[in-house]
């Protein structure tokens, strides 16, 4: 025992220090079935217990490691002594439950996280899903209980079945959607140390073609028919976005200090990244005759009533203005947005430009949404770029 109670490679912070980072813990056998972990990662390191106890190996961390750095205080940070003396005690974490640590719990904390990083918008419609559908399976289930077969049968079920092949598609990047948040929830908690492993969530993955990009565009007819019919105040907005590209949210968020002579100047966006939209001569009058006279943080955008304009409203309005127009196909506010993008590739504009225009993170979102309309301009280019040579002799004719 005395033997197994020492090891060159854990023993001291010099060597942990020679380890590689890596996921796995380096494990030490102090017995047969118990071992003590060192987890290495890039910044923090862990002590961790592994102990094979009922069939089954559990698994527990014990606090964070010593370092050069950070001495050891016995409770949160522990040197190699402190570790095994933990692991080799009879009340250690592998026998005795720790604090239980719910869905329920690691939701809330995972919103906290979400909400200093993220528009509320879309925190708030991710909370909506998951209390409909997340919290009545699960709230009350301990995170280290869940396996990934009931997390399966779970995600499988929130499909419904149908002969429609589109349907069934559409049903199935539902379950998609719903299976990331779930999936973010429990990452976020095993990376704050809340449960040890991650390999029951880790295995399942997301159903695979379903999420097909929407390619709805409108023809400049449409969107001039769509303008005719619009509220004043709102047409300003839909406006907005069919001479910048902008989203929804950076149109509601544009004051009047974001609008130059000739750009506007994006500060919120989806990306966090500010990002400049050049204007065209009709866009930079429609964004003068808008801001002039006005103070500098004063709200581009706002409803007749002198309020800001919200998601649902702009919902709405837009909603009522395609019946008004009698559009034959359904149209939201972000198909404005696209619509500015498909003008543009009409014109001949490469992808690189939509990209920056529309401040997409790469240009792998631009070729998803943009792809049958760049193939397109790809065949004029060709079409005014190949030389013609006509139409070789018939073979064996000299």
């Amino acid at each position: 025992m005395a033997r197994k109670r020492r090891s060159a490679r854990l023993q001291t912070i010099a060597a942990r220090h020679a380890l590689q980072v890596r996921h796995e813990p380096y494990w030490h056998e102090l017995r047969r079935g118990l071992h003590l972990g060192f987890r290495k990662g890039p910044t923090a390191h862990t002590w961790m217990l592994r102990e094979h106890r009922d069939g089954r190996f559990i698994k527990r961390r014990l606090g964070l490691a010593d370092t050069a750095d950070i001495a050891a205080d016995g409770a949160t940070v522990l040197s190699w002594e402190d570790a095994l003396r933990l692991a080799v005690a009879d009340e250690r974490p592998t026998v005795t439950l720790g604090p239980r640590y719910t869905v329920a719990q690691a939701l809330e904390d995972y919103w906290v996280h979400r909400v200093a990083k993220s528009p509320t918008g879309s925190v708030e419609a991710d909370r909506i899903k998951s209390k409909a559908v997340i919290e009545p399976a699960f709230g009350d289930r301990e995170l280290g209980s869940l396996t990934a077969g009931e997390l399966r049968r779970w995600r499988d079920g929130l499909v419904k079945p149908s002969a429609d092949r589109d349907r069934q598609r559409r049903s199935q990047a539902t379950a998609n959607r719903v299976w990331s948040i779930l999936r973010a929830v429990l990452n976020h908690a095993y990376a704050n140390d809340r449960v040890v492993s991650a390999d029951a969530w880790r295995r399942i993955k997301p159903f695979k073609n379903v999420d097909r990009a929407k390619t709805r565009t409108l023809t400049v007819k449409e969107a001039q028919a769509l303008l005719k019919v619009l509220p004043e105040d709102f047409a300003r907005l839909a406006m907005g976005s069919m001479r910048t590209g902008l989203r929804l949210g950076e149109c509601i968020a544009l004051r009047v200090k974001d609008v130059g002579k000739r750009e506007v100047r994006v500060e919120h966006s989806k990306t966090g990244k500010a990002r400049m939209v050049p204007l065209e001569s009709e866009g930079r009058k429609f964004f003068a005759s808008l801001v002039k006279g006005r103070p500098p943080d004063d709200l581009v955008f706002k409803r007749a009533d002198g309020k800001p304009w919200g998601k649902m409203d702009a919902s709405r309005y837009m909603a009522r203005g395609v019946k008004l127009a009698k559009l034959k196909t359904p149209a939201t506010f972000h198909d404005l947005r696209r619509s500015y993008g498909s003008w543009l590739i009409n014109e001949g504009a490469n992808g690189e430009v939509i990209q920056k225009l529309l401040g997409h993170a790469d240009t792998r979102m631009t070729l998803r949404a943009y792809a049958h309309l760049l193939d397109k301009t790809v065949r004029k280019e060709l079409e005014r770029g190949l030389p013609k040579f006509g139409m070789p002799s018939a073979q064996g004719k000299r």
